[in-house]
């Protein structure tokens, strides 16, 4: 009875030390956090100011729209219950997130690596959680893809042990799976490639081993799953008799009308996107290395795979990676990560990430971007009852988050959709006389703005003007960071200066 009252113990104080270590990892990483005054992308910003009108009252994908699924529109809804001016309630959310996705890819370690110890173990997991979180991929935190690492290290345990083990996910955990499926399917369709080369490699494993029933009994569960998600998402957009705009403003805009046309400070060379998949690509040779099954390689190189290539486009994304980070896991079982040896090289490329990160960086540093923060306090000052607040060809920067404001029309951001019926609505709400200040970002990353800028009307005068550091871009630039931490730093500046792109911030008042 006490070995077992003490294993008990055990596990729950593992599980603590990871929700703990979770709960560290978020709020240093993500800008969500209480640590940051705001977070800076515009993404994000996106999703919270949809949640904030849905919360309002306004019809989502009718009175305001984003290309992005249903799912991650609740969810910010859910989050401006909590507060309406900041991001606490994703902030809860991420952590949430980052303790399963460490507890399942714990698990998915100990699937293949009896020999090493707990200490080891655990000691990879703190490798693999810096690394994550820590990484240019996660951004400022806030994206479908952090939404999705608990989801896919979830999936790939279950998977892992199916094919391994010749295991059947329990009914709940296959219908958990489903569940997961959907709300990635609701979020962000593309994302579901890991599902295709899964079943792809399922299929010609169960039927190898002649498993396909068990097979189709773990679908048939994850379908109830799915079905289940689903079933709540169609019936709200039935019940507000608005399936139609689910349809074009989700399915028919992000495949036959999405350009995605940002390119992140890249070099502007089109095999520039092929060698960074080719760099990802080459990342996964070690699990030829791996000592696994054949089943189990195929495994990975499927959903792997799968998901590189769902990447190939002219638009890929910095944090379109993060997604791949899962599979890491699996690395742990490489002989070379067996010496002491190796644990001291992990220990060394997780501080210099840490070191590196531009969050932190720019935190320490007081260069944290904060020109919104003036914007709003200057909006705020000077309330009426006509202070309607419009971001005139621009992104969302967050100023309808600290302003308390909605936005006025649908159609309220710079979209990555070349839609002329989005530059008719924001000239008319402009010409109309309603909107008493425009707030504009401009030259942060070249996107589609030229296309959708337009010259500010002869009735708005300039009030703020700021030009602010935006985001170092380019990755093989982290060491220019590292110096900036450095105390001769006022001396060697103009050596190891970084590689950074400025944003002008700009609010313009209607005149009297």
């Amino acid at each position: 009875m006490k070995q077992g009252s003490t294993i008990v113990n055990d596990k729950l104080k593992g599980r603590l030390f990871l929700f703990l270590f979770a709960l560290v990892l978020i709020s240093v990483f993500s800008t969500c956090s209480f640590l940051y005054p705001l977070n800076p992308w515009d993404d994000a910003n996106v999703y919270m100011t949809i949640g904030n009108a849905m919360l309002g009252g306004k019809e989502l994908y009718v009175d305001i729209f984003d290309h992005k699924g249903p799912v991650l529109f609740f969810l910010h809804e859910w989050a401006a219950m909590l507060s309406r001016s900041s991001f606490v309630g994703i902030y809860l959310v991420e952590i949430v997130c980052c303790y399963f996705y460490l507890l399942y890819s714990l698990k998915t370690m100990k699937l293949f690596t009896s020999y090493l110890s707990p200490f080891h173990l655990v000691t990879f997991s703190i490798f693999l959680g810096l690394l994550t979180y820590s990484s240019d991929f996660f951004s400022y935190g806030d994206s479908v893809e952090e939404f999705a690492l608990p989801i896919f290290a979830h999936s790939l345990y279950l998977l892992l042990k199916f094919v391994r083990d010749r295991e059947v996910p329990s009914r709940w955990n296959s219908v958990a799976m489903g569940i997961g499926v959907a709300l990635l399917f609701w979020m962000k369709f593309n994302l579901l490639f890991f599902y295709v080369g899964a079943g792809l490699a399922l299929l010609y494993i169960a039927w190898k081993h002649r498993q396909m029933v068990a097979l189709w009994k773990m679908v048939l569960w994850a379908f109830v799953g799915f079905a289940l998600v689903s079933a709540c998402v169609v019936i709200y957009f039935a019940w507000h008799g608005t399936l139609d705009a689910l349809w074009y403003s989700y399915f028919e805009v992000n495949i036959f009308h999405y350009h995605g046309v940002g390119t992140n400070g890249e070099p502007p060379f089109w095999w520039f996107k092929l060698v960074k998949l080719g760099i990802w690509a080459v990342l996964m040779i070690p699990v030829f290395f791996l000592k696994v099954s054949k089943e189990v390689k195929l495994l990975v190189f499927g959903t792997y795979g799968m998901l590189v290539l769902s990447f190939a486009t002219l638009t890929v994304q910095f944090y379109y990676f993060l997604t791949l980070f899962p599979f890491f896991t699996l690395l742990v079982t490489l002989k070379a990560l067996r010496a002491s040896k190796a644990f001291l090289v992990l220990l060394f490329i997780a501080i210099l990430a840490i070191a590196t990160n531009w969050n932190i960086v720019t935190l320490l540093n007081g260069t944290f971007p904060h020109s919104v923060l003036e914007m709003a306090e200057i909006i705020n000052a000077n309330e009426t009852e006509d202070s309607e607040v419009l971001t005139f060809s621009s992104y969302d920067t967050g100023i309808y988050q600290h302003t308390r404001h909605l936005p006025p029309n649908r159609n309220y951001f710079l979209s990555s959709i070349l839609d002329p019926e989005i530059k008719r609505e924001q000239a008319e709400w402009v010409n109309s006389g309603k909107v008493k200040y425009l707030v504009r970002e401009i030259g942060a990353i070249n996107t589609c703005h030229e296309y959708y800028d337009a010259p500010i009307p002869a009735n708005y005068r300039l009030i703020y003007d700021n030009e602010e550091l935006f985001r170092y871009r380019f990755i093989w630039q982290p060491l220019s960071y590292l110096w900036n931490l450095t105390w001769p730093r006022p001396l060697l500046r103009h050596i190891m200066e970084p590689v950074t792109v400025n944003q002008k911030m700009q609010v313009y008042e209607r005149r009297p």
